[in-house]
């Protein structure tokens, strides 16, 4: 059986990572709308906006998500080098 290993720095940077990701979304134009306000055909404008409405409303169900792991991936780190801090203070007998 073998034991997992993983660094809290890749946990930390995978949380930074994740944040970074996030605000690009949230930063991303929506050219879908642009494009349906350009187009000439009645159905395919409107598909088009059609489609620019629903992924405003999942871009920002996902932004949150990413935000939410970010959140807990960063927080594991820190809590895991808190709990490590201090096991070693409690070894070397300063807690």
């Amino acid at each position: 059986m073998s034991d997992l290993r993983l660094s809290t720095d890749d946990v930390r940077e995978l949380g930074e990572k994740l944040r970074f990701i996030a605000t690009e979304f949230e930063g991303a134009n929506d050219i879908a709308e642009e494009y349906g306000e350009a187009v000439s055909h009645g159905d395919l404008a409107h598909e088009l906006e059609q489609f620019a409405e629903n992924w405003e409303n999942k871009r920002g169900e996902l932004m949150e998500g990413l935000q939410e792991l970010a959140n807990a991936a960063v927080g594991a780190a820190e809590g895991f080098e808190g709990l490590e801090r201090a096991l070693v203070d409690a070894l070397e007998g300063d807690g």
